[in-house]
C-alpha cells in the first residue's frame, strides 16, 4: 500500500514505462519493478575473489592525478578505501602499465588499458616500482627499465 490514490499512479505508469524506469514483470495482475535494479559490476577476478571495478578504478586514478601520494596508506584515507584495497588496485592498474612510480609519487601514465584490469597482475610489482626509485630508475614500462638509471 502506497499513499498515493490509485488515479495518480495509473497517470504515471505509461510515463514511467515509456521511460524505461519500470518495467512490467506480470499481466494479470499487473506487477510493475524497478527497471535496472541489479547493478552489474564489469570487472575481473585476480586472486581470493576479488573482483575489479572499471568505475572504481577511474576513481582511483582521479584521487592520484589530484594529488601528489608516496604512500598507500594516504590514498587509502583520501579515497576511503582500505590500504589493502588500494594495494591490489595498484598493483593491478601498475601491471598494465596505467600507474608508476616516479621519484617515490605515484602517478598516473594513460587510462588506455584501464578496461583490461585484473586480467593480468604481476604479483609484486609494486615493490620492483620502489626498488627501482631507490636506485635512481624511474621505473619499469613493459619489463624494460626506462629513465635514468
Amino acid at each position: 500500500m502506497t499513499s498515493v490514490s490509485r488515479e495518480a499512479i495509473e497517470k504515471l505508469l505509461p510515463e514511467l514505462l515509456q521511460g524505461q524506469s519500470i518495467k512490467q514483470i506480470e499481466d494479470d495482475p499487473p506487477i510493475y519493478v524497478r527497471a535496472n535494479r541489479y547493478q552489474a559490476r564489469i570487472g575481473y577476478q585476480h586472486y581470493k575473489g576479488w573482483t575489479f571495478s572499471i568505475a572504481d578504478a577511474h576513481r582511483l586514478l582521479d584521487i592520484l592525478e589530484h594529488g601528489r601520494y608516496k604512500s598507500i596508506r594516504d590514498i587509502a584515507q583520501a579515497i576511503g578505501k582500505s590500504r589493502q584495497w588500494v594495494y591490489i588496485y595498484l598493483e593491478a592498474l601498475a601491471s598494465i602499465e596505467v600507474v608508476d612510480l616516479r621519484q617515490n609519487i605515484y602517478v598516473v601514465l594513460s587510462r588506455q588499458n584501464v578496461p583490461k584490469i585484473g586480467r593480468k597482475v604481476q604479483k609484486g610489482i609494486l615493490g620492483q616500482l620502489r626498488s627501482l626509485n631507490r636506485s635512481g630508475c624511474y621505473g619499469l614500462l613493459g619489463n624494460k627499465l626506462y629513465g635514468r638509471c
